[in-house]
């Protein structure tokens, strides 16, 4: 499948239309892998669980290594987010965040439709309006695409303080003054992982929701890049206007 177009498979019962192109899954897996490795590491270089004897061979390199990986990760993660960005100027519709026009009072009246809906719970009650993100889902993730950029600098910059005067302490050491202090850049740096981590409690758990009880292939369509809707379902562009239940 070509990655700028949107394509409709049709079954008897359900349409299955093409969303999330290779690029999008591909970040998105990678993501959470290295997530994953960032949050144990991180775990373990601020409250290390396990300290092997001093005469086992490995004893000295758990740390080290736990560091080394912790790093390599956020290189990673960062890369990726970076391309990310590119990403969402380059993509079709469904991977654009800027496709969103955030000085319009539509996108507004949308987010706080949604904020209202998913409150209530009054979203069970009919099909998502969207393929894509909605506007609320939308504002939630360029917050945390700007959280995790501070989780970046801020890491970057005490990982320079090992090297003082070396190349992340020259590119990142303005973020601790800015900060007012290595102590706050490491507690601000703690509060962002505490944060990610809850994002990503929710996000899971409700992905999982939605693919059970709700919109089947939520989960699956990150894997295959297809959603799936009833047969005749259209999009709806303003659902804040649709008449209540």
């Amino acid at each position: 499948m070509r990655a700028n177009q949107v394509y409709r498979v049709e079954t008897e019962c359900v349409t299955r239309y093409y969303v999330w192109d290779a690029v999008v899954r591909i970040s998105h897996w990678l993501n959470v892998i290295v997530l994953g490795i960032l949050i144990f590491t991180g775990f373990y270089i601020s409250t290390p669980f396990y300290r092997p004897t001093a005469d086992e061979p490995f004893g000295a390199s758990v740390m080290a290594t736990m560091k080394n990986l912790h790093f390599l990760s956020a290189i990673i993660f960062t890369l990726n987010g970076l391309f990310r960005a590119y990403w969402f100027f380059a993509g079709n519709t469904y991977r654009q965040w800027f496709r969103f026009h955030i000085w319009k009072a539509d996108f507004w009246k949308e987010a706080w439709w949604k904020l209202k809906d998913y409150v209530t719970l009054r979203y069970t009650d009919y099909e998502l309006h969207t393929l894509g993100h909605n506007t609320l889902a939308t504002l939630i993730y360029v917050l945390i695409f700007f959280a995790a950029s501070v989780q970046g600098l801020t890491g970057f910059a005490m990982a320079g303080k090992i090297n003082p005067g070396g190349f992340f302490d020259t590119l990142f050491g303005w973020v601790i003054p800015l900060f007012g202090g290595e102590a706050n850049v490491r507690m601000i740096h703690k509060l962002i992982m505490w944060g990610i981590i809850g994002f990503m409690i929710h996000h899971i758990s409700f992905v999982i929701y939605l693919e059970v009880f709700r919109e089947k292939g939520m989960l699956s369509s990150m894997i295959t890049g297809l959603k799936t809707r009833p047969l005749g379902w259209e999009p709806i562009e303003k659902p804040w206007e649709k008449k209540e239940k």
